[in-house]
Parts: C-alpha cells; sequence; structure tokens
C-alpha cells in the first residue's frame, strides 16, 4: 500500500474546488433525470487501492461480476490522480463513477462541496449498511451533520510491531504488558541495548502524530487554529528527546529493512506491512501493538478510514444506483477475502468473527477496551494537519529548530486552510 496515496489528493481537494463550484451547479441542473433507455450495466468503481490491497479487491470484484447482472469496472488510480479526474467529470457532468472510495476528509471535503449523495438509497438496498453495524467512532468518519455520506470500508494507521525474539532476549515484556508502547518506554532504553541495534524505528510521523496529538489532550477540530500550541508542542518534544537519546534509528535507515534484518526490536509500520515482514522475520517471531503513545494516561488509537462513496450524477438511474449498493454490500458480507492485506475492519461483522480475531491487526479490536480507545475525525481541514509531511521528520531528527518547525507546520496548515475556505 502506498504511505502517501490517501494524502496527496486530499491537498489537491481545495484547490480544485475553487474553480469547479461555480459551474457545477450549472452542470447538476442542467442533468436530466433517469437512465436512458439503452443504459449500460456497468458499475465504475474508482480507487486508490494501488497496493496489495489492489489485486485483494479485484479478486473480490470477479466473484462479484460472476454472480451478478452487473459488472464492476475497478479502475485504480494514484490519490492525486483521482482527485483531478474528480473534479474534473463533476464540471463537465460526463463518465462520473457510480462507486468511489476516499479518506474520512475527503468524504467531508466533498461533501461539503455539494458533490456527494447521502447513503439513504444505499441503505435502502442493503439494509446492513446502518450505524449500529459499524464502530460508532467509524461512522463518525462518515457522518456529516446527521446523515451518512459514506460506509466505512476499512480503518489504518501505524502500527509498533515488535520482534518476539528480541523483546525475550533483552527482557523487555514489561513494556508490552499494557499492549502499549510509549515514547518514554523507547526513551528509557538507553543504554540497555547492544551497539547497533535501535530500540525503535520511526516511519510515517504524519499520521502516527495523530495518535500523540490525542493523547496529549488535543483534537483536530479544537486544535487545527494554532500547530504551535502545547499540544503539537510536547509530543514533538517527547519524539525529539527519544531521537536525541541515540535509541531511534537514524533518519536515512530504512526502518522496515533495519526491522526486518533484527536490528530493531520495535518500528513504527503500517497496519497494512504485517506480510512483509511476516515474510522477512516469519509470522511467529512478529507481533503488533497499538500506535506509538504519548502517554499512558491517556491511550488513544487514532485512526484514518477509508469510505464508500457515490458522487452525484443525474444521469444515473435508480437501478444502476442499487446495484451498486449491492456491490458494497457484497464487499461488506466478503470482506475477511482481502483481510490478509492487514487492513482493519470497522464492521462488528468481522471484529466478532472469531477467524478475524487471530490476524495480528485484530489486537486493536478485540476487546470492548481496545475499540474505546479507537478515535478518528472527519473535521473538514483535518487532512490539513499533515500537509508539512517533511517537516515532522526535520523537528524530530533536528534539521530544523522545534519553534521554527511547528511554525513552518502551522503556516503550511493554515495556508491550505484558507484556499479551501475560498471555494
Amino acid at each position: 500500500m502506498s504511505i502517501s496515496r490517501h494524502l496527496t489528493g486530499l491537498r489537491r481537494f481545495a484547490k480544485a474546488a475553487v474553480a469547479v463550484c461555480a459551474s457545477l451547479g450549472l452542470v447538476l441542473a442542467a442533468g436530466g433525470c433517469g437512465a436512458s433507455s439503452g443504459e449500460s450495466k456497468t458499475i465504475y468503481f474508482w480507487n486508490n487501492l494501488v497496493g496489495d490491497d489492489g489485486p485483494a479487491m479485484q479478486r473480490i470484484v470477479k466473484e462479484y461480476n460472476a454472480q451478478s447482472d452487473y459488472k464492476v469496472v475497478f479502475q485504480p488510480m494514484n490519490g492525486g490522480d483521482l482527485t483531478t479526474k474528480i473534479y474534473s467529470v463533476m464540471q463537465t457532468g460526463k463518465n462520473i463513477p457510480d462507486i468511489i472510495i476516499g479518506d474520512q476528509f475527503q468524504t467531508a471535503v466533498l461533501q461539503s462541496q455539494g458533490l456527494l449523495n447521502t447513503m439513504d438509497d444505499w441503505q435502502k438496498v442493503a439494509p446492513g449498511l446502518k450505524e449500529s453495524s459499524f464502530l460508532p467512532a467509524t461512522w463518525k468518519g462518515v457522518t456529516v451533520n446527521g446523515k451518512a455520506y459514506g460506509i466505512p470500508l476499512y480503518l489504518y494507521q501505524m502500527a509498533i510491531y515488535y520482534n518476539k525474539d528480541l523483546v525475550k532476549k533483552y527482557n523487555l515484556q514489561y513494556i508490552l504488558d499494557d499492549g502499549f508502547v510509549t515514547i518514554d518506554e523507547i526513551k528509557d532504553l538507553k543504554g540497555k541495548l547492544p551497539e547497533g541495534t535501535y530500540a525503535l524505528t520511526y516511519g510515517n510521523l504524519p499520521w502516527a502524530f495523530m495518535s500523540l496529538l490525542y493523547g496529549a489532550g488535543g483534537t483536530l477540530e479544537n486544535d487545527m487554529d494554532d500547530l504551535t500550541k502545547d499540544v503539537w508542542r510536547k509530543p514533538m518534544e517527547k519524539l525529539k528527546e527519544a531521537y536525541d537519546a541515540g535509541v531511534i534509528a537514524p533518519m536515512d535507515v530504512d526502518g522496515e529493512q533495519a526491522f526486518g534484518s533484527g536490528k530493531a526490536v520495535f518500528a513504527q509500520l503500517g497496519t497494512w506491512a504485517q506480510g512483509n515482514m511476516s515474510n522477512t522475520l516469519g509470522a511467529d517471531k512478529i507481533a503488533e501493538a497499538n500506535t506509538l503513545q504519548y502517554s499512558a494516561d491517556n491511550l488513544v488509537n487514532f485512526f484514518y478510514q477509508c469510505n464508500w462513496m457515490q458522487l452525484k450524477d443525474p444521469h444515473r438511474s435508480a437501478a444502476k444506483s442499487a446495484a451498486a449498493a449491492d456491490f458494497v454490500k457484497y464487499v461488506y458480507e466478503h470482506w475477511m477475502d482481502w483481510s490478509e492485506v492487514g487492513s482493519i475492519s470497522p464492521a462488528y461483522r468481522d471484529l466478532n468473527n472469531p477467524k478475524y480475531q487471530k490476524l495480528i491487526q485484530a489486537s486493536f479490536t478485540n476487546g470492548k477496551k481496545e475499540r474505546d480507545y479507537i478515535k478518528t475525525s472527519n473535521y473538514l481541514y483535518g487532512g490539513y494537519a499533515t500537509a508539512g509531511w517533511g517537516t515532522y521528520n526535520d523537528i524530530v531528527y533536528g534539521n530544523v529548530g522545534l519553534e521554527e518547525g511547528l511554525k513552518t507546520l502551522d503556516l503550511m496548515a493554515q495556508g491550505q486552510i484558507e484556499i479551501q475556505e475560498e471555494s
């Protein structure tokens, strides 16, 4: 799975929307209602599943097409290309796809531009696609002003993987007793590991930082107005202190390679990385803990999520919309068929399945306590918290000063927000 694909597209949403919104209303107003007599029984499915999750979804599509009158056309593309195409077709009113997927922030942005259908019609065809079928936090990620504009597909984040043999060798099980690893626990390993063995390799700091923000008492809704606040500063200070203590792998070290070769006890990697790590170290030698924590006093797993959505199209018939809903229902009922890619299910149907509960990523959801730790947000401007992608690394690895770096993060985020507000 590409780490950046969900975010590169988001940064283009606001800019594209400024140019599109004025003309979009005219296009939608001019469109006719109902289907033409020669309407194709083809469901176009645009998505950003360009990693290991792509082939897994393609298998489900193939199985669905074998038993349906409607045929789903799987059309994967990189996040930025997907965004550009969405705004292009919405401006012209032609070739609008029947299903798209995107993260919770993209859901909020598209809804704010009036581009999304509610899920009311889909839920008539597939009543199981309802709030009570999903974790509360994930339903929050598709809801705006009390209405659902999407259906949760999966959750993803950076997790802490650990090498079981090294944990045992260096008597570090105490760190994992509660299922969480804090920054302070990593920092305290200074001098306790042999030279050449790291306590932790960082990966994708902007994503992982969201759990740290919430752990420090912040939220995207309340704290995007100033990224120099203490709820941003204090976690950043802790990350930098851990690096300065010499227990974190340097920036130029490949985190997956270091962990996979036994040179790191813990690794901050994506929830989708389990396949690679299992192949490298052996499935019986790795395990997964929760997201890196700011403090043991306020444990949080902030998750991103991928949602099903449907763009408005006055030319799409009710029959075709129903067929799209039927496909989403099929995937919902066959979600376990692609669980090997490491994604976390948002649906109780899977979470309560004993087969799912044996998967490595189920450590996030196997009990009520773990499920209560889950936080998410579809705050309209939340995606811009990671606008300064490289700056997170620059701060932690000492390439820029803390204050300078935080100001840069804030300027980038506020600039993106300003562009979106102009639309």
